[in-house]
């Protein structure tokens, strides 16, 4: 699914020119030519779809309805420059859609190899106000977000100042102002850190295409550069990734300050719920691309597990320059609990076998579906088990429909968001911890923070069969295994487990031992440490 060939733009443009007068008729689809385009793309038939949609835009320009649909066909498919072509034309009847040209024409550019976010001005040598200065980019933090990044965050900058560090943290232009939070202060301190808030005023436009925002939020980081003159510029991975890179990486070259890439994950597939195209598309590829590139420009990265450190190298990041921190868990914090018998009685749960997840309802690839499957199986085979559903986020109504279409009925339970201070409750009251992650890319990479935390509490741990998964539970040593998508398969492994608690508590003590000598937050201060050094002397 390519960009429109050169020939063909050219004509494009020349009839995007003719096509102002907005009463110039013009050629129409025929009634059949509309309908194969809505039927290939219903039938997820993208590539064939977005190759019919783009040899018509310029023998239908003024055809709205076909106008309309191939804005439809091609951003299903990821097409993001034949879609933003069609929503170009397609604005002469809509003006609203000048904005998602705008939209898309951001999107086309923070993912083009020549384009980087620039500090005006000529270059500047900033002297670091101490060695030991280092300034975290973050998307997220505490308070306002409960996250697994924003908790990764939090031990990630107070081990670094337990370290003898001197971490200061910059959350992105606008946070947490775009989440409704209109009132926080210019500048926190968290756990010891300080933390700045790049507030642009509640008038900006946060709908301002991608490249637009990158570049005011490099304007904005920049004076803080000037004002905190940092030894490191450690950057973490954005929404899609790569946004805090391309802003760290041109502070570092403006300034000439050494910058960290944090990879915490690998996003550029997670454009679409579709996995059999996520991989496939142009928006992929721009998105793989441009991660690429930040990777390799960045003077060191940080990932969180070898299964992701290997995945980086083979992206030609040479491999000594690629660095594991991985995820951890205060083990002080997180120990094993008894149930609270308020919870239990309020919930439903006395005499039930429970299981669950704790975690964000927002991506798809968490895969919270085969949890309500698996529920209403082991009901069906008699088993009294419920399926707890820990948290909150935009998929919270689809699984809930899923729950209701499957009529689960008390056999799923929703607790919806909870206090902080009461998670480890919640935790006490599973007796299997599951991790029912899909199989895709992400997936099978990255190392999710959950996990420890529920290996810390003393709960059992049930994960899909993907290598990242294997690699915390040691290969079947400190956890159980499903084959990634399938229900029976997981409400098999749970019935097992049901019916051996003494197997579930010497697996749940093998992994508490585990994660508590060799994954607790406190050592990963001194790794940082370590690697800041070496790039000071290089």
């Amino acid at each position: 699914m390519s960009p429109l060939p050169v020939g063909v733009r050219a004509r494009l443009a020349a009839v995007r020119d003719r096509a102002r007068s907005p009463r110039r008729p013009g050629p129409r689809a025929s009634t059949s030519q509309l309908a194969l385009l809505k039927r290939l793309t219903m039938q997820r038939r993208y590539t064939e779809a977005v190759e019919l949609a783009q040899r018509h835009l310029t023998d239908f320009p003024r055809d709205e309805a076909w106008l309309r649909q191939a804005v439809a066909t091609c951003g299903k498919a990821g097409a993001v420059t034949s879609q933003r072509d069609a929503a170009r034309l397609l604005a002469e009847f809509d003006p609203a859609m000048t904005a998602k040209a705008d939209q898309l024409d951001g999107r086309i550019r923070e993912t083009s190899p020549s384009w980087r976010p620039t500090v005006p001005g000529e270059p500047e040598q900033v002297t670091p106000a101490s060695p030991a200065k280092v300034l975290h980019l973050l998307k997220i933090s505490l308070p306002y977000r409960q996250s697994g990044y924003s908790v990764r965050s939090k031990y990630t900058v107070e081990g670094q100042l337990a370290a003898g560090l001197e971490p200061v943290v910059v959350t992105a232009l606008g946070f947490p102002r775009q989440i409704g939070v209109s009132d926080a202060a210019p500048e926190e301190t968290i756990g010891g850190v300080r933390y700045l808030r790049l507030d642009p005023g509640p008038d900006y436009d946060f709908d301002k295409p991608a490249d637009q925002y990158l570049q005011d939020y490099a304007e904005a980081a920049a004076e803080v550069v000037r004002t905190e003159a940092p030894a490191i510029i450690h950057v973490h991975s954005g929404h899609r990734g790569f946004e805090a890179a391309l802003v760290g990486l041109a502070l570092g070259k403006h300034f000439g300050i050494p910058v960290v890439y944090e990879v915490r994950g690998f996003f550029e597939s997670l454009w679409t719920s579709d996995t059999a195209l996520a991989e496939s598309s142009e928006i992929y590829r721009r998105r793989r691309d441009t991660e690429n590139r930040c990777m390799r420009e960045a003077d060191a990265v940080v990932t969180l597990s070898e299964s992701m450190r290997e995945e980086i190298v083979q992206r030609g990041v040479a491999a000594d320059r690629v660095h594991v921190v991985p995820n951890g868990v205060d083990g002080e914090a997180f120990q094993p609990r008894e149930r609270s018998p308020e919870l239990v009685s309020r919930l439903g749960l006395r005499d039930r076998f429970t299981f669950g997840y704790v975690s964000n309802l927002d991506h798809y690839r968490e895969g919270q579906e085969l949890l309500i499957e698996a529920a209403v199986v082991l009901r069906r085979r008699g088993i009294p088990a419920t399926a707890l559903i820990v948290g909150d986020g935009q998929r919270r109504a689809e699984l809930e429909s899923l729950a209701e279409q499957r009529q689960a009925g008390d056999a799923v339970i929703f607790t919806g968001r909870v206090p902080h201070d009461e998670v480890l409750d919640y935790y006490a009251l599973l007796d299997v911890f599951v991790i029912p992650r899909i199989d895709e890319r992400a997936a099978r990479l990255v190392t999710p923070l959950k996990p420890f935390e529920a290996m810390a509490a003393g709960i059992p741990l049930v994960t899909s069969d993907l290598p990242a998964l294997r690699e915390i539970t040691g290969d079947g040593k400190r956890g159980r295994y499903f084959p990634a998508g399938d229900a029976d398969g997981l409400a098999e492994v749970l019935a097992q487990l049901h019916a051996d608690p003494a197997e579930r508590s010497a697996m749940a003590q093998r992994a508490r031992d585990w994660v508590v000598a060799e994954r607790q937050w406190s050592a990963n201060g001194h790794r940082y440490a370590e690697l800041y050094t070496s790039l000071r002397r290089s």
